[in-house]
């Protein structure tokens, strides 16, 4: 791997947690239950449009339960349990 090509892929990476970090800013305490809710509300919407393979580390279909147990786990825990 070349210098430039193992730059671009750190580059990558960084790039994720400018996302992330955007992200975090945006919706502040409600950050983990909007990104697995949008997460699992656009992998529904892949699949239906017939994309079968994504780059999360986690497959399909885990990935898709595992946003959406994770989004009923943070409106519990915001909106139920606390109240």
């Amino acid at each position: 791997m070349t210098d430039e090509a193992r730059g671009e892929r750190i580059e990558g990476w960084a790039f994720t947690f400018c996302k992330a970090a955007f992200l975090a800013l945006i919706f502040e305490r409600y950050t983990l239950l909007a990104t697995a809710a949008l997460a699992f509300g656009l992998y529904v919407a892949a699949a239906i449009y017939g994309v079968r393979e994504w780059r999360c580390w986690v497959k399909p279909p885990w990935v898709t339960i595992a946003m959406g147990i994770i989004a009923a786990w943070q409106v519990y825990e915001l909106f139920v349990a606390r109240h």
